[in-house]
C-alpha cells in the first residue's frame, strides 16, 4: 500500500476536535504494527496547484481563502471551521497528496491511503464548510479522470454526509457517489431522495442510518448496496472518503462501527476495486475524533485492504444494533435491485 501523509501541524487549534494530534496518532499505530508497516511504502507529494484546485473549486473562492490567511487565526464557518496563517498551504498540500495517491495507483495496481488534513468532504465548490477547506476527494476524482478513468466511484463512510462531494457531482453521470451517514445530524443533508439531477439522476446514493447502526448493518449495506451498484456502474477507480467518527467511541455522533467493521470495509471495498478497477483504490482520510478509535480504525482499514487479519484492541460496540431492513428495501425501490 502506498501511503501519503500530510499531518499539517501548522493547521491546529488545540481546543478543536480536528487538530494536529490526529495523524501522529495514526502513524504511531502503524509503527506499532510491524506486519502492516512492512507492506507500506511512504511516498512524497507536492501541493495542489491553483489549476488543480480549480477543477472543483471556484477561483473566486480559492483567491478569497488565500486572502483570509492575512487575518488568521479566525473562524470562517459556523461548524466551526478554523484557519491559521498556514491553513491554505496545508489544505493545498492535503489535496496534492490525494492527487499523488491517485497517480500512484495508475503506475502500479497498489492500493493507496492519503492520511491528510484538513479533511474535505463537506467543502462545496464555493466555500469552506464543516472543518473542510478544499474537497480533497473530489479533486482526486477529477484528476483520475484526467489520467483516463472515465468512471469514478466514490464511497463515503464518514458518519457525516459528504454534502460537498455530492454537490460537486450531483448532475454528473461519470461519478457514482455513495454516502453512508447517521441520519439527522450535521450537515442536515443526505436524504434517500437526493439522487442527483439531470444526466446525473441516479448516480447519487444516500444511505442515512439510524443511531446504533454498526458492523452488521455495514455488512448488509456492502452486500446489498455497494456491490450491486459497483457491478452496474463498472468503475475505473474507487475512491473512499474514510471517516472514523462512525466508531462507537467517537464523541460527535452515535453510530457504532468497531475496528472489525472498518477492517471489513477495507477488505470489501478492495475486493470491489480488484473486480472492477484492476485494484485501483484510494482511501482519503476525513473525520474521526477519538484518537484510539481513529488510529486503530485506520490500521484495520489498511489491514483489511491488504488481506491481513483484523486486530481490534477497543472491542465491540456496547449496544444492540439498529435494524435497516426497511431502509435497504427503500434504497432498492429508489435505485433498483
Amino acid at each position: 500500500m502506498n501511503l501519503f501523509s500530510i499531518p499539517s501541524p501548522d493547521h491546529h487549534d488545540d481546543d478543536h476536535p480536528e487538530n494536529a494530534k490526529r495523524i501522529p496518532a495514526i502513524l504511531n499505530a502503524i509503527t506499532n504494527d510491524a506486519t502492516l508497516q512492512s507492506l507500506i511504502s511512504n511516498l512524497q507529494s507536492s501541493p495542489a496547484s491553483d489549476d488543480q484546485l480549480a477543477t472543483i473549486h471556484d477561483r473566486v473562492y480559492i483567491n478569497s481563502l488565500r486572502d483570509v490567511m492575512k487575518r488568521a487565526p479566525a473562524y470562517i464557518d459556523t461548524a466551526p471551521t478554523y484557519v491559521t496563517p498556514a491553513s491554505f498551504d496545508c489544505a493545498a498540500a492535503a489535496a496534492g497528496a490525494a492527487i499523488a495517491a491517485v497517480e500512484s495507483t495508475f503506475r502500479t495496481p497498489h492500493s493507496a491511503f492519503a492520511l491528510i488534513r484538513p479533511p474535505g468532504h463537506h467543502a462545496p465548490p464555493d466555500r469552506a464548510m464543516g472543518f473542510c477547506l478544499f474537497n480533497n476527494i473530489a479533486i482526486a476524482a477529477r484528476h483520475a479522470q484526467k489520467l483516463g478513468a472515465k468512471k469514478v466511484m466514490i464511497v463515503d463512510f464518514d458518519v457525516h454526509h459528504g454534502n460537498g462531494t455530492q454537490d460537486c457531482f450531483y448532475d454528473d453521470p461519470s461519478v457514482l457517489f455513495i454516502s453512508t451517514h447517521q441520519a439527522g445530524i450535521y450537515p442536515g443533508t443526505g436524504y434517500i431522495d437526493e439522487i442527483g439531477s439531470g444526466a446525473g439522476s441516479g448516480y447519487t446514493v444516500n444511505v442515512p442510518l439510524a443511531a446504533g447502526a454498526g458492523d452488521t448493518v455495514f455488512a448488509q449495506i456492502a452486500e446489498q448496496v455497494f456491490i450491486p451498484l459497483a457491478d452496474r456502474f463498472q468503475p475505473d477507480i474507487l475512491l473512499v472518503s474514510s471517516g472514523y467518527d462512525a466508531h462507537w467511541r467517537d464523541p460527535l455522533a452515535s453510530l457504532q462501527l468497531s475496528c472489525v467493521g472498518y477492517h471489513f470495509l477495507g477488505r470489501n471495498l478492495s475486493e470491489i476495486a480488484r473486480k472492477h478497477c484492476g485494484g485501483k483504490i484510494v482511501f482519503v482520510l476525513e473525520g474521526g475524533y477519538d484518537l484510539p478509535a481513529l488510529s486503530h480504525g485506520v490500521v484495520n482499514t489498511m489491514r483489511g485492504a491488504l488481506d491481513l487479519a483484523a486486530n481490534d484492541p477497543l472491542g465491540p460496540a456496547p449496544r444492540r444494533e439498529a435494524d435497516v431492513t426497511r431502509l435497504i428495501e427503500k434504497l432498492k425501490t429508489t435505485h433498483g435491485p
